[in-house]
């Protein structure tokens, strides 16, 4: 992202004193995702960009001028939620003008400009419906126009898509790519759901609570998690507890629980004969069916082998989901391509699982798991 790029710098944003601080930045022409499972930390980061909580800490700056002492009314900071519904006794039109009126406006210059974002966000012909009549895509389009039409320098967007049937979704993600592309906005899109940010974020920030764990790339959270939390909860990798009998050249050797043997990179932190959680993505893991007993030998030279059973297989489409369960218990999950010698295994069937070093993490361990 270009220096010269950036449109909104948050600097230790935090609710109250002492809590922990939030930082990230956005640029124009671009969005910057941050993503959290939980709905009611969304809309506090919302409000906070937007002016209506008040900063216990930090710093909000948008193109160079600190504006976090400014009220909603005059943050460059525009919000759109569903906690702000559209005036239901206006019709489409008025919604849009609404603001601008009560700015001052000259009457010409709110009906050209209401006009010109209508069009922009394919609302002909319904200027003069009422809310009630619109379905929720509709209406989402409605309430972005109602932001548009003050030319914002930042665009917030809280968790907009999550009422959206499927179909509806995809075709707002399509135009607000297109928005932030063609006008040059600087979005900072809020979601739950981690599609809409591999889909939109250029940038994406990771949240645990009120903590931003990780912001970069969707690349830099798939292939390089800043811990645990980023690997398994936005990676959606396998975590299994190990204790490590050593770390050489940056890998880690370690044992499960029944003291099976398994490597992983070492994480910051990982030391000998302690507690770490070993992280491991899906399609990152080899899995055979063996034909015969007594085939599982293991090379000195080759990463371990682990013996599983096959307790379930799925059918995803593109790809084929197998849990399998180890010898001490444990289960992993296993994601591979539809193929031929796929469709002849069936669950009970012996397995053999192993993956090399480098595709595998070990994060200090944090005693939640295990």
């Amino acid at each position: 992202m270009s220096p010269f790029s950036i449109r909104l710098v948050a600097s230790a944003l935090a609710a109250s004193p002492g809590a922990s601080g939030l930082s990230f930045r956005a640029a124009a022409g671009a969005c910057l995702a941050i993503v959290n499972e939980h709905a009611a930390c969304l809309s506090t980061v919302a409000d906070l960009l937007a002016g209506h909580v008040s900063a216990g800490a930090g710093q909000i700056v948008v193109d160079g001028v600190d504006v976090t002492a400014l009220p909603p009314e005059a943050r460059p900071c525009t919000l759109v939620g569903w906690r702000d519904p559209l005036f239901a006794h206006m019709s489409v039109q008025a919604n849009l003008a609404f603001g601008l009126r009560a700015r001052g406006m000259e009457s010409q210059a709110v009906l050209a400009r209401v006009r010109g974002v209508l069009a922009l966000l394919g609302l002909d012909g319904l200027e003069q419906a009422r809310p009630a009549t619109l379905g929720p895509e509709q209406a989402l389009r409605v309430m972005l126009g109602r932001a548009l039409v003050f030319e914002p320098p930042v665009l917030v967007l809280e968790d907009v898509f999550a009422p959206l049937p499927a179909a509806s979704r995809r075709a707002m993600r399509r135009l607000v790519a297109r928005l932030v592309r063609a006008r040059g906005l600087c979005v900072v899109l809020l979601t739950r759901a981690r599609e809409d940010a591999l889909l939109l974020g250029d940038t994406i920030a990771y949240m645990h609570g009120m903590e931003v764990l990780q912001v970069g790339t969707a690349r830099d959270l798939f292939e390089r998690p800043a811990c645990d939390r980023v690997a398994t909860e936005f990676g959606d990798a396998n975590a299994l507890t190990v204790r490590v009998a050593s770390v050489e050249d940056d890998v880690a050797l370690a044992h499960l629980p029944g003291g099976l043997p398994v490597e992983a990179m070492a994480m910051p932190g990982v030391v000998a004969d302690q507690l770490a959680t070993l992280c491991i993505r899906p399609d990152r893991v080899a899995v055979m069916f063996p034909s015969r007993p007594g085939m599982t030998g293991a090379d000195p030279d080759e990463p371990p082998l682990l013996e599983a059973t096959l307790t379930d297989l799925r059918q995803m489409g593109d790809h084929v989901l197998l849990r399998l369960r180890l010898a001490n218990g444990a289960e992993l999950l296993v994601r591979r391509p539809p193929t031929a010698a796929l469709q002849r295994v069936a669950p009970g069937q012996a397995a053999v699982l192993a993956w090399q070093p480098a595709q595998a993490m070990a994060f200090p361990f944090r005693g939640e798991m295990g």
